[in-house]
């Protein structure tokens, strides 16, 4: 999955949120997600529901209250290509939201 493209965004895990923590990761067998999820953001001003792989990177696990990076997989790279950093994404499966922090045009040098 490593040579595939990505983007980095930034995740907060609320205080009071039902989860512990969050920790996936997409290389191992036992953590990684079989079914990735559905992330929603805007694209030329409408809505877009786009379907991604993640994995927590920085720091692997993200407890409550916490902040963290996360690693974005998407499976159709050519509705991500638009996001700079600074875009918000909601994560919609999982209840959550973040920040793009690398957009996808820089990892594909």
């Amino acid at each position: 999955m490593r040579d595939v493209p990505f983007l980095l965004a930034r995740v907060h895990l609320p205080e009071d949120d039902w989860r512990p923590c969050l920790m996936q990761k997409l290389d191992d067998p036992y953590m990684g997600p079989m079914d990735g999820s559905v992330f929603s953001f805007h694209r030329a001003g409408e809505p877009v529901n786009a379907y991604a792989w993640w994995e927590t990177l920085d720091p692997e696990v993200i407890g409550r209250g916490r902040h963290g990076v996360i690693r974005i997989v998407p499976m159709t790279p050519d509705l991500w290509t638009h996001l700079k950093p600074g875009t918000s994404l909601a994560m919609t499966l999982e209840r959550l939201h973040a920040q793009v922090t690398q957009s996808l045009m820089e990892n594909q040098a």
